[in-house]
């Protein structure tokens, strides 16, 4: 099956996932990992972590964000909070608005909402039906095997959806679903890099941080608005 590059990483159409990642990596900040939190917004609720990550996950919480700015979005699910960098790069996007308030009271960030506009603009794209993709620039920091499977993540089609084993044989890495799952956990971009589009191997939903309400309304708002042919390249009407 063959996967075509989102305009998220300005690529052309890749031949499978594991290429399309070995170039969609590259804009993505090769820097240390500041979001091993699975809590916020994930496919693994925080109980299901194993201890090690859990506590690593607990430790980064208290490492600083490094954002210039924040803002918060509206949208049809919910109050989304957007965090740029000194660039205008998305760094994290987070539905737990309560959580991500209080993180910004901490870090000292301040708001702008009209910073925020270009991601706005395309979340309610997203949501009125009119687009597919994203293009947004990204600046995600991870190790190298995270940002291949955040990579990876934003190759899954639209009102498709792969299991983590699935993503871990298109990866080259069969047999390591469990630590697809763990770098899925980690995505600090919500839905524009699209963790909810992984489920378990017998096609449950699985945990998700967000909850399963959450995860199932994204998946059959996908399905429901895929027709065949509607949609042109750069995922938009």
């Amino acid at each position: 099956m063959k996967y075509s590059a989102p305009d998220l990483f300005s690529a052309p159409a890749p031949e499978s996932v594991a290429q399309a990642t070995d170039s969609a990596a590259r804009h993505i900040s090769p820097v240390a990992p500041l979001f091993a939190q699975g809590g916020l917004w994930s496919d693994t609720p925080p109980a299901a972590l194993p201890p090690a990550a859990a506590d690593a996950a607990a430790a980064v919480l208290q490492a600083p964000l490094h954002a210039a700015c924040h803002g918060v979005v509206a949208t049809r699910f919910g109050p989304a909070m957007v965090w740029l960098d000194l660039q205008g790069r998305l760094l994290r996007l987070d539905f737990h608005l309560e959580q991500e308030l209080q993180r910004a009271q901490l870090s000292g960030s301040r708001r702008d909402d009209a910073a925020v506009a270009e991601v706005a603009r395309q979340l309610h794209e997203y949501e009125r039906g009119e687009r597919r993709s994203f293009d947004v620039p990204l600046a995600a920091r991870g190790t190298a095997f995270q940002q291949q499977v955040w990579a990876a993540l934003c190759c899954i089609p639209y009102g498709e959806t792969m299991s983590y084993g699935e993503l871990a044989l298109a990866l080259g890495k069969p047999g390591a679903a469990r630590a697809v799952g763990r770098a899925n956990a980690t995505n600090p971009i919500a839905l524009i890099v699209p963790c909810h589009r992984v489920l378990g191997a017998d096609g449950s939903l699985t945990g998700y941080a967000g909850g399963l309400p959450l995860k199932s309304a994204l998946l059959r708002f996908e399905q429901e608005n895929t027709v065949p042919g509607l949609f042109g390249a750069a995922g938009r009407l």
